[in-house]
This record gives structure tokens, sequence and C-alpha cells, in this order.
């Protein structure tokens, strides 16, 4: 990324707290460019081999796009379950008790994680061969965390209408918008995330209009957790933040403060 993004903080961050987990779904941008430039990445593996799976779609779908991965991921969990339910019945004691807690506990990463292992050991170890069918879908076992990330190019203007029908749904997505407030990948031109009276390539007297609002505009679904964050300002509150919006069953809107360099601001968000 240029010297100085606003936006790879967010990522960063973003990565550390649910990378193991994390199914991103990510719009044509600035954030396209410096997390795929082929053949590197910047994502890593832990120990364990796990760390974001990342794909990039276009400006005008990308929000549709990472809402198939929510459906997608809540169909292969609706058929564990079906298969389950099908055979918990003659299962041996000890796995029926395991599968038991599997499913009240489904959405819950951190316990899942933990019982897996014994799971999978009971489900090998099973003489029901109608359970061993769960075994091709080990890597479903566990749910995902879907995130849609992009810029306020995409969000805010060229993929607004992907945006709200994501919202409008009552599905666990979680949506964070890097908001530079100008179109950052095509060279600081300005956009509806554009402050009032700010100078930027086809605004160059002052932009006229008043910055869209975004927040409002989520705010009135009643059933969407949205925030605003600032790292150079708060970074507990962003943690917090992020923290809420991805524990959060439903749609979630994070919007990250995150000025482009075309902004040339001097000594940093101090």
């Amino acid at each position: 990324a240029c010297a100085g993004c606003g936006e790879t903080p967010y990522y960063r961050l973003a990565s550390q707290l649910f990378g193991p987990d994390m199914l991103v779904a990510n719009a044509t941008g600035c954030s396209s460019i410096y997390n795929g430039s082929t053949p590197l990445t910047p994502f890593i593996t832990n120990k364990n081999n796990e760390g974001i799976a990342w794909a990039n779609s276009l400006f005008e779908d990308n929000a549709e796009y990472g809402y198939g991965m929510r459906i997608a991921t809540d169909q292969k969990l609706s058929r564990i379950c079906r298969i389950i339910t099908d055979n918990i019945n003659s299962v041996e004691p000890e796995l029926k008790d395991v599968l038991n807690d599997y499913m009240l506990n489904i959405k819950n990463r951190a316990h899942i994680r933990e019982i897996l292992p014994k799971m999978l050991h009971y489900i090998n170890a099973s003489a029901n061969e109608g359970i061993k069918a769960l075994l091709p879908m080990k890597n479903d076992l566990l749910d995902k965390s879907v995130w849609i990330i992009g810029g306020d190019g995409w969000s805010y203007d060229i993929g607004y209408g992907g945006v709200d029908h994501v919202l409008a749904s009552e599905d666990d997505v979680n949506i964070l918008i890097l908001d530079t407030e100008v179109y950052s990948n095509t060279g600081g031109q300005m956009s509806k995330s554009s402050q009032t009276g700010q100078i930027a390539k086809f605004a160059a007297s002052g932009k006229k209009t008043a910055k869209k609002n975004m927040a409002l505009m989520a705010m009135a679904y009643d059933h969407v957790y949205v925030a605003s964050i600032s790292m150079g300002s708060n970074p507990a509150q962003a943690i917090k933040a992020l923290q809420e919006a991805e524990s959060y069953n439903g749609p979630s809107l994070v919007m990250a403060y995150a000025p482009c360099a075309n902004h040339g601001i001097k000594g940093g968000l101090g």
C-alpha cells in the first residue's frame, strides 16, 4: 500500500482478531491491489495452518459476492445439522454427548474449536456409517466469520445497492467500509463520502454537497449493528466495535475513518 495508508491498519486489526475463521469478499480498489498482487499476499497462516480465505470481486457486486459466502456457509451447516439429527440416536453415548454439545453451540466458534478434535475422533471410531458423512465436511464443521470489505467508492457509490441488499437481510454478515473520503485508487477524486468544502479532483473549488450519511441510512433498519471507528482517535473503541460487530448474529456495518495519502494530512491522526 502507499506509505501512510489509512486503510491497512484496520485490515491488519480485523485479521488479527478473526483471521483463523475469516472469509473475505474484497471490492475492487486500493485494498484489492495491496492484498492481491500476484504472486504475493500480506496474509499469513497460524501454527495450525489456518488463515484468511480472501477473494476479490468487482465494484458493483462485492456485497452480493460476500453474501453468497454467508449463504453457502449456512447451507453447509444446515446439511451438517441434518446428518447429525438423522443419526444422533444411533451413535455411541460419548459421541452423542459431543454432538449435542456441537448442535447447542454451533455459532460459538471458540467452543466448537475446542471440542472438534474430540468430535472427529469419536466420528472416526464410530460404528455408525451415517455419521461418517461428516468426515468429508470436516473443514465446514466450524462456522466462518464472513466479512465484506471495500472502500467508500464501492460502498457509497458503485456498489451501494448491494450493500443495502445485504443490510436488509437478517443474515450474519459483517461489512467493513474503509472510508478514505475520496476515490483513492484512481487518484483522489470526489466521492459521495467526501466532506462539504473538501477539495479533490472534480471538486477543485470545494465539494458543494454534504457527505452521504451511510450510518444513519443503515440505522433505519432496526436490526443492523452500526459502528463508526477511528483508530487514530480511539484504538480501544475500534477493537470493541469490531468485536461487537462480529459477535452480533445479523448484518453489521462498521465505518472506518481511513484518510487517504491524497488528503496530504500532516503529522498523522494525532
